[in-house]
């Protein structure tokens, strides 16, 4: 009896603790694309999130994918200066200037719920 209730203590320690040590990245799918055909994964391991005394940001890698098969991976910055709507550059784009992100991005609005960061829409921008 002894042997077993140690067994089963430790299978249920195992149980408990190892998940917590094992980390894995998702694509997680966001969008479809029909313009190009693509669907839209983001890569939940490189969201990552700041703020300065000017506004915040965040930065978060997407995999584009058609049928089946890996087309690119891109690399998007969202920013908010202060008051001003919410703007994004992409590794794609060239020079350094920005976009305002149109309703309803679906990589914007799947990074805002999983950072728990507020939102609106106004008009016709993100806020």
């Amino acid at each position: 009896m002894k042997k077993f209730i140690f067994l089963m203590s430790l299978v249920l320690t195992i149980a408990v603790i190892v998940p917590t040590f094992i980390c894995e990245a998702k694509d997680i799918w966001v969008d479809h694309w029909n313009t190009e055909n693509v669907d839209i994964y983001v890569m939940d391991d490189t969201l990552r999130n700041g703020s300065t005394d000017t506004g915040k940001y965040f930065k978060v890698s997407t995999k584009e994918v058609r049928d089946g098969n890996l087309v690119r991976v891109v690399d998007w910055s969202f920013s908010k200066y202060k008051t001003d709507m919410w703007r994004y550059s992409t590794s794609t784009m060239k020079g350094t200037h920005t976009t305002v992100v149109i309703p309803r991005d679906q990589i914007f609005e799947f990074c805002m719920n999983t950072l728990g960061w507020d939102y609106r829409i106004k008009n016709v921008w993100y806020y």
